[in-house]
């Protein structure tokens, strides 16, 4: 079956209504098996993530599931020449220290067939940062005061 607008928009809803429901397998079922992922933020010295393949991106999603609650819902989606162009809308609440964070970033999605074959994330690098930064804190410092 050809891919078209209406196919293409389809996948990228079920991947992230399965991410929105902690599903990991159920992403990762929408995505091919040689992915690439780019995320302009989230990498160990701060700077961008690049993963590939879907071991290591199952690595970093089941990572993420074990310390927050996440609803991503694609807002706009336009489709042409094999690419998705999409804008998020997301929540994310960190399980230990209810820390929300509420945003928008873009996604590029790349098709092979009908499979997701590379997905680009852009979020405010700053926001994702601090976010991120802020809850390591808070989640060290209440584990130490139940060791105590």
């Amino acid at each position: 079956m050809q891919l078209d607008e209406h196919r293409a928009r389809m996948i990228l809803e079920s991947s992230h209504a399965a991410w929105s429901r902690g599903d990991v397998e159920g992403v990762l079922s929408h995505y091919a098996d040689d992915l690439s992922y780019y995320c302009n933020t989230g990498g160990p010295d701060g700077g961008p993530l690049a993963i590939e393949g879907k071991q290591a991106l199952r690595q970093m999603l089941r990572a993420v599931v074990d310390v927050a609650e996440s609803v991503s819902v694609p807002e706009y989606f336009r489709y042409s020449d094999g690419v998705g162009r999409s804008m998020i809308e997301c929540y994310i609440r960190h399980k230990t220290t209810h820390h929300t964070l509420v945003g928008s970033y873009r996604q590029l999605v790349t098709y092979r067939g009908n499979r997701i074959a590379r997905i680009e994330e852009f979020h405010d690098a700053a926001k994702m940062m601090a976010f991120w930064k802020m809850i390591s804190g808070e989640a060290a410092i209440e584990k130490a005061l139940l060791a105590e």
